[in-house]
């Protein structure tokens, strides 16, 4: 059996005291995998007895392992259908992984740490990105908003800078909770030498993006509409929604019909800011400036400069899903010289965001899989990542114009299908 290196510094202080009292991997099936039976429910299958033992078979990387088979529809599992390690031959420590993700390491730094490939870790990052999807989707589908609302995009660039990308993300202005994000590619913009502008029309004549940045924002809103409409009051204290003066945001607001009813009324108020303005804390978008300044000392692919792009744009919303998880419930919402005792307010508990539910998916969040069918499905941001419904641009060689074939990163194609469920 393989593992990755020790772990060299501890998780942060609550994930870690989550994990640590995380209960193994279940010696017996926790529901059908099987998403056309009944007992594919949790609830269902904890109240009878669906399964019957249906042998043994044995692995290296693990020993004997015990297999299952539903009564009602037949279909067979083992107890390695529900851990995290599913489809592996390496149990790797992910609690180590996590840590270097969440101190601006690389992929290809971390493998060489490890001494596997990059391709593992990558590997890893999808199982640990849908264990903070089913984290997210479990603390939005009860929200109930105290605060009002920033939203702001985080420009990078995906594989070069002829491929720009926009990370819109919405934060809670108190708590700097980050409640959704999207991405969007466009074309690169602004001064560009003749080489560049030649360069750009040969990428030009094999791609073009397909969504823009007004669609995105129409779909992020539209995820969180249900609880902006539930925090806002006719007659009462306004609800703010602070944005700078991009164009798409105010007919991105207008699309979404609940939001426009709101705005008519009054009790939704758009408030633009000019990003030129100080960045303080009095400033209405401190809360995204600040979830901005965590990502690019956070995420090694949005260093300044740096020479560790983000190659796949599925990859990269997979790392945007951890940090959204670390930031959100392992971060403390303040950070200075002082000792902290444990437990430190994280950024959820700013933001009223609570519960067992909760606690149960910290709890398993290194150990256990989840899947996409026992989510809410309601939120649109959390399926384009976890089904990798991103579209990718074409690596293009510069100096003839044709398609690379030769890929760095899978394409969503590619990825297996049952990391896709």
């Amino acid at each position: 059996m393989h593992t990755l290196l020790p772990v060299p510094f501890s998780l942060p202080v609550r994930l870690a005291a989550a994990t640590a009292e995380a209960e193994p991997v279940s010696a017996q099936p926790e529901f059908c995998p099987n998403r056309s039976c009944r007992f594919h429910s949790r609830r269902l299958a904890a109240d009878h007895q669906w399964f019957v033992l249906f042998g043994t078979f044995h692995t290296r990387a693990r020993g004997p392992i015990q297999r299952f088979r539903c009564r009602a529809c037949g279909k067979t599992c083992s107890t390695q259908t529900f851990s995290i390690h599913y489809w592996t031959h390496y149990t790797n420590d992910l609690g180590w992984l996590l840590g270097y993700l969440g101190s601006c390491s690389g992929l290809r730094q971390s493998a060489r740490m490890a001494g596997v490939t990059h391709r593992v870790l990558q590997n890893r990052c999808r199982r640990l990105a849908r264990n903070a999807l089913a984290l997210m989707d479990c603390a939005l589908s009860r929200l109930r908003l105290s605060e009002h609302l920033a939203m702001d995009g985080f420009e990078s660039f995906t594989r070069n800078q002829f491929h720009l990308n926009n990370i819109t993300h919405l934060c809670g202005s108190s708590s700097q909770f980050v409640y959704a994000a999207v991405h969007t590619l466009f074309r690169r913009k602004g001064s560009m030498t003749a080489s560049q502008r030649r360069h750009r029309a040969l990428i030009d004549s094999v791609w073009k993006p397909s969504r823009s940045i007004r669609t995105d924002c129409t779909e992020l809103l539209s995820d969180l509409a249900p609880a902006i409409d539930a925090a806002c009051t006719p007659g009462g204290r306004p609800f703010f929604l602070d944005t700078d003066l991009h164009p798409a945001y105010p007919k991105a607001i207008a699309s979404v019909p609940l939001l426009a009813r709101r705005l008519a009324e009054g009790s939704l108020i758009h408030r633009r800011t000019s990003s030129r303005k100080p960045r303080t804390t009095h400033n209405p978008l401190f809360a995204v400036n600040y979830v901005d300044r965590q990502m690019r000392s956070t995420m090694a692919e949005y260093v300044r400069e740096t020479i560790r792009q983000g190659r796949e744009v599925n990859s990269q919303m997979e790392r945007m899903a951890i940090f959204t998880a670390l930031h959100n419930f392992a971060t403390p919402h303040r950070i200075d010289d002082r000792a902290r005792p444990f437990p430190s307010d994280t950024h959820a508990s700013i933001a009223a965001i609570a519960g067992d539910s909760l606690d149960w998916h910290l709890g398993r969040m290194l150990t256990h899989r989840h899947v996409y069918s026992h989510t809410t499905r309601r939120f649109a941001w959390i399926r384009r990542i976890w089904l990798h419904e991103y579209d990718n641009p074409p690596a293009v060689r510069l100096k003839k114009g044709v398609v690379v074939e030769r890929r760095v990163a899978l394409t969503a194609d590619e990825i297996p299908r049952y990391l896709r469920v």
